[in-house]
């Protein structure tokens, strides 16, 4: 379960990347993907450090929000996994025409912020 934690958060992280990128060139679709992406594989780490088998990346949302307090996480936090699933389908669905920088920005730093809070976790694990 280790190199699957391991792989998750460097993905993770290169998604983090790729998202401030993107940012920073105004492909804010790009960002809000890249950074949706970047919270669904942090929140795929966490099951594995806790040893949780999930199926879909809904199942590992409602695990990791439901562990929250356990993981360091906080209802805040919740929100922000819950807000990037609906970006995402929205993006996905054709709903969201235009994203604004805003929005953009909010994606990532929400991305950022379960990211860090995954690594203190799966640290201590």
């Amino acid at each position: 379960m280790r190199s699957d934690v391991a792989l998750r958060m460097e993905e993770a992280k290169k998604l983090l990347e790729e998202a401030n990128r993107a940012l920073a060139e105004g492909r804010y679709e790009e960002c809000c993907v890249s950074s949706c992406y970047a919270i669904f594989h942090t929140i795929r780490a966490l099951t594995f450090a806790m040893d949780i088998g999930t199926k879909t990346i809904e199942d590992a949302a409602h695990v990791v929000c439901l562990h929250k307090d356990e993981i360091g996480l906080g209802r805040e936090d919740c929100s922000r996994i819950y807000r990037a699933m609906d970006i995402k389908s929205e993006i996905d669905g054709g709903y969201m025409r235009r994203i604004t920088r805003e929005v953009a920005k909010r994606s990532l730093d929400d991305a950022k912020v379960i990211f860090e809070k995954a690594v203190r976790f799966i640290q201590d694990v």
